[in-house]
């Protein structure tokens, strides 16, 4: 098989400027991916390994040289980030980034295969645990979250108006990943601390961080994650330990939220989002995205984001460069909800953790199940769908409606339940399924549903099948809740 050589460059908050943008179509011919940690992954074309690492090197450091960089260990919703407060809400996120692990940028690798010949960073292998060991840190404005807030160690949630003198309201403890036996290291959804203003938000910060460095395991890392400490001492003494450092939620109820993820209820959000099937920007017979954008490109006046399933997400300055962008790809493939929400993480053979494959069969699964719920009519249904190389879950799958988790290659645990807020984790449907029968598995799970909706027109997907596995209708293999 021939060697693939490729560049890895990671965009500090997913944003890219024009010149970037530019840079980068000048590059690739056939196409690039963007992956995990806001990550693209341009091939480098060539027979002789050196010049395709010294291809790699002088972009990237093109690539570089565009953008002023600033070390951001915080996910800064879209909405925060161009509105009328961005500069007071990007000075809180900076506040922020204390409490994480830095990652520090640019950073940017060169590949051959699944081996790294070349790495910006002097050490490598500190930053790649970095980035899945760091706490995650979100702030968006309700009612709509990119970035999983619920998934998140640390999630700071600006009240609708977007004005920070009206504070924010903290949750803390979410986290995904997959540790079998142990509550401490099951999936949780964040809990909702209360609303403070941003001076008292910053102290709760500091003390779930101390609280957490005092009864955390010190031998074991992972027992280290906030969502350990509320499942080993609960929410009601963490909420009594804010209190004994002086801090009490202000007035104000815990927001709710309509969509997480990429498809929103807000047509305002998906007016400036153009798809990317798996990530993939690249010309196919029935979507060439690549062609478009690079007529676009120089339109462009304003950064554009990666957003965390791959797709992109233009400033609202530049709406006229998104319509037209999206007048080029008129007549192209439609994409549903489902295919703009679901997303996968590396898996094999990109990640040296994978147990199984994921992006490679991403675009599969979704043709799967957008064919199977066109067949039931509920192609419109925007279904939470996520697939992992592995239980360490990089694609957040356990906030998913429908999720598959690679076991071994070619086997995946299904889970199902989570709800399309992401304020819910998922339970386990079946376990050691071979890839082979989860088209089938997945056929009768919506034709089930679709006989349930018609009665009930409202329910989504996820409470569905989450009551359905709770009653024990759909003979789970087990649970993953304690």
């Amino acid at each position: 098989m021939k060697d693939t050589y490729t560049l890895e460059y990671s965009f500090c908050g997913g944003w890219m400027e024009p010149a970037q943008w530019q840079a980068v179509l000048d590059a690739v011919d056939g196409g690039c991916r963007f992956v995990s940690f806001s990550t693209v992954s341009i091939p480098l074309d060539g027979e002789e390994e050196q010049a395709c690492v010294e291809k790699g090197l002088a972009l990237a450091e093109k690539l570089s040289r565009l953008v002023p960089w600033a070390e951001q260990a915080v996910d800064v919703g879209s909405s925060l980030s161009w509105g009328g407060n961005r500069d007071a809400w990007l000075e809180f996120a900076g506040k922020l980034n204390r409490f994480s692990s830095p990652v520090s940028f640019p950073a940017y690798e060169i590949r051959k295969n699944r081996e790294r010949l070349f790495s910006s960073d002097p050490r490598p292998e500190e930053r790649f645990s970095a980035l899945h060991k760091r706490t995650r840190i979100c702030l968006e404005e309700a009612p709509h979250d990119e970035f999983g807030l619920f998934s998140c160690d640390l999630g700071f949630v600006v009240p609708r108006g977007g004005h920070p003198e009206g504070g924010v309201h903290l949750f803390a403890g979410g986290g995904g990943g997959i540790q079998w036996g142990s509550p401490a290291l099951a999936p949780r959804a964040a809990s909702w601390l209360g609303r403070y203003s941003l001076p008292e938000a910053l102290k709760a910060a500091g003390v779930l961080a101390a609280l957490n460095e005092r009864f955390g395991d010190p031998g074991n890392p992972r027992k280290r994650r906030l969502k350990s400490l509320f499942a080993a001492r609960g929410l009601d003494w963490v909420l009594n330990e804010l209190k004994k450092a002086g801090l009490y939620p202000g007035e104000g109820e815990k927001p709710e939220f309509s969509s997480s993820g990429e498809w929103s209820r807000n047509d305002f959000y998906n007016g400036l989002l153009v798809a990317l099937p798996s990530g993939r920007l690249e010309d196919t017979p029935e979507y060439a995205v690549a062609a478009a954008l690079r007529r676009v490109a120089p339109l462009l006046t304003s950064p554009v984001r990666i957003t965390p399933r791959g797709n992109l997400r233009f400033h609202p300055a530049d709406r006229c460069a998104a319509e037209r962008l999206k007048v080029l790809l008129r007549g192209s493939r439609h994409f549903s909800p489902l295919s703009i929400q679901s997303c996968s993480c590396r898996g094999l053979p990109g990640c040296r953790r994978a147990r199984s494959a994921s992006s490679l069969i991403h675009q599969e699964l979704n043709g799967w199940l957008e064919e199977i719920l066109q067949e039931f009519g509920l192609e419109e249904e925007p279904v939470v769908f996520r697939i992992s190389g592995c239980p360490n879950g990089c694609s957040r799958p356990l906030f998913a409606e429908l999720a598959l988790v690679g076991r071994s290659e070619g086997v995946y645990d299904v889970f199902a339940g989570g709800s399309a807020q992401g304020d819910r984790t998922a339970l386990l449907l079946r376990w050691a399924v071979p890839i082979g029968e989860v088209r089938g598995l997945f056929r009768e799970l919506f034709l089930q549903f679709a006989l349930a909706r018609q009665e009930n027109g409202e329910r989504a997907f996820g409470e569905w099948i989450f009551d359905r596995i709770l009653s024990g209708g759909t003979e789970p293999g087990c649970s993953c809740h304690p």
